[in-house]
């Protein structure tokens, strides 16, 4: 890595360090890939440790920063922040300004193609049940209950489309049912709408 750009990035971590965790911190790790820079902190004090944090990445194309918890390696999180990334690059290619980092999208179906519909209604379906889409109701006491979708509801709720289904997945993020519905079914047009 050239001298220069190690330097930023260093500076950028410093000041995260600072921003985020405190004065009586410093960097104390570094480690330098292709499209990352890993960091992570202790205490300045050495008769000090610290537990609890864990690895911080910065993407060096855009300095965004990834943060992560003990429990997560150094290798775990640049595997991790390096599939978010692919994940992003994929979805840019139907929603260009979309943002990894941000929970602010529901999904909108569109429209789905009438060629054999009831097959890519059934793919669809599929994709969003794999995924575990829920949605949110409130009981009689205004408490938020949450809900998985049934095939049957999903048919029904896509009769008519242009529909909103939110964010909520289970097992996944919005992004890896984004790619998975990518992946398996090509024959619907879908958005994102931003929540301000």
């Amino acid at each position: 890595m050239q001298e220069n750009i190690k330097d930023e990035l260093l500076k950028i971590a410093e000041e995260y360090v600072l921003n985020n965790a405190g004065d009586h911190v410093e960097v104390s790790d570094t480690e330098d890939y292709d499209e990352l820079f890993v960091f992570s902190y202790q205490a300045k004090d050495k008769k000090v440790r610290l537990v609890g944090q864990g690895p911080i990445v910065i993407v060096k194309k855009d300095k965004r920063i990834f943060e992560y918890g003990s429990s997560t390696g150094y290798k775990e999180s640049l595997i991790e922040v390096t599939n978010k990334l692919n994940n992003e690059r994929l979805i840019r290619l139907f929603y260009k300004n979309y943002n990894i980092q941000s929970n602010n999208y529901d999904l909108v179906i569109n429209e789905i193609y009438k060629l054999d519909e009831g097959e890519h209604l059934n793919e669809l379906i599929t994709v969003l049940l794999r995924n575990r889409i829920q949605y949110f109701t409130r009981d009689e006491n205004n408490e938020i209950q949450r809900h998985y979708y049934t095939k049957e509801q999903l048919e029904e709720t896509l009769k008519q489309t242009p529909v909103n289904l939110g964010r909520y997945f289970c097992y996944n993020h919005l992004s890896d049912a984004l790619v998975d519905l990518m992946k398996t079914n090509a024959y619907f047009k879908w958005t994102l709408s931003e929540i301000k």
